[in-house]
């Protein structure tokens, strides 16, 4: 019988309420702050616990607490959206004066509630927040607190506007610490992206403008220790974009290709992508193309150079522009073609497009999904 009991015990032993309260914070932060909290009601033990998490993470779409409600009606969209910011607030104002690792929002933004999202990034700031993310999913614009933008303990920050309402980034940006920067759905309208717009941030290394909306004026960017840069544009527009960028590796372009201008070659750059899509706009199918082919004469030092099926695509509809402009690719040392599974029977490439990249060149590699078929160049045929 005392064995059975102790054996019943050691099965109703609470083993993880021993574990120190780091390991539980940590296991804590992989919960959303609403989940983090409601484990309170646990024992004792776990009260207070949840007042000492590195880690934030405030969903809008989780809330009211019980019951669900129609997102389409106004008046209960504005009680979910005081229950969220009530919550926001009680946390803030419960919470230990510890520091931060990250904080991820995802929110509405509506006057009335907008200093509260504003108070909760300042706080971040205050605390020395080292990660940043940030999406507004709906409601009016939002204007993020300056200081932000100024914050040396940030080494990675992410911004996301939603379809209507694009961010409109800061002119400039004075993090010495940030690494990684995502803006999500911009707009580069306005007096932002001047050349000096990144100088502020000597250790950024990684750049990525998503879904980007033009302006009027230029893209600048600016960023001498940048790594990894990739480029999205939303819409085809006229619009120009001047990089420089000495130590970039490695860069990506999807959506509508821009007029591009590196101001510095670029010796160290390994792998650049393509992935454009055909101009249904502004421009003209054959001025996409011009643009695409100074795009790879910018960007001839690459060693590995990916297409998309797409960028294929608008590529052959001048095969005599293509053979026109034959670019010295001397350091490529591979192509890839990335083909989708549906496409991988029916996908062909024309002999100009491997020529065009392959008159330099020795190896062509075609991915289709984890399949690999490898072309050997006509010199290597020997």
């Amino acid at each position: 019988m005392s064995l059975t009991s102790e054996k019943r015990n050691k099965k109703n032993e609470d083993r993880m309420g021993k574990l120190p309260d780091d390991v539980l914070l940590k296991i804590m932060s992989f919960l959303n702050t609403k989940q983090a909290v409601q484990t309170c009601v646990l024992s004792k033990r776990w009260k207070s616990l949840w007042q000492s998490l590195p880690n934030l993470d405030f969903n809008f779409d989780t809330f009211p607490f019980q019951q669900e409600i129609d997102d389409e009606d106004e008046e209960e969209l504005e009680m979910k959206m005081c229950s969220f910011s009530n919550f926001i607030s009680q946390v803030l104002f419960r919470r230990c004066p510890t520091d931060l690792l990250k904080v991820c929002v995802q929110s509405l933004s509506y006057d009335r509630h907008a200093s509260v999202l504003a108070g909760l990034i300042c706080y971040a700031v205050k605390h020395n927040v080292q990660h940043v993310t940030f999406q507004l999913i709906g409601g009016c614009s939002f204007l993020m607190p300056k200081s932000l933008y100024t914050c040396h303990s940030l080494t990675s920050l992410g911004l996301k506007g939603n379809v209507w309402m694009p961010i409109k980034p800061p002119t400039l940006l004075a993090c010495p610490a940030l690494k990684y920067l995502r803006l999500s759905r911009i707009s580069t309208a306005g007096p932002n992206f001047e050349p000096t717009a990144f100088s502020g941030c000597p250790n950024l290394e990684t750049l990525e403008l998503l879904d980007i909306r033009p302006g009027s004026k230029n893209l600048c960017i600016n960023a001498v220790n940048l790594r990894s840069l990739v480029l999205s544009f939303a819409l085809d527009f006229d619009c120009k974009v001047e990089i420089y960028a000495p130590r970039l590796t490695t860069f990506k372009d999807s959506g509508y290709v821009p007029m591009m201008c590196l101001r510095e070659n670029l010796a160290f750059l390994d792998d650049v992508y393509f992935d454009i899509k055909a101009s249904i706009f502004i421009l003209n199918e054959e001025e996409h193309v011009i643009r695409l082919i100074n795009a790879f004469n910018e960007f001839r030092h690459a060693k590995s150079l990916t297409l998309s099926t797409s960028t294929v695509k608008v590529l052959t509809k001048f095969p005599s522009m293509v053979d026109r402009n034959l670019l010295p690719f001397a350091n490529l040392k591979h192509l890839n073609i990335k083909v989708k599974k549906w496409q991988s029977k029916g996908f062909e490439i024309p002999a100009c497009i491997l020529n065009y990249f392959l008159n330099r060149s020795t190896v062509l590699k075609i991915c289709m999904d984890n399949q690999m078929a490898g072309y050997e160049s006509p010199e290597d045929s020997d």
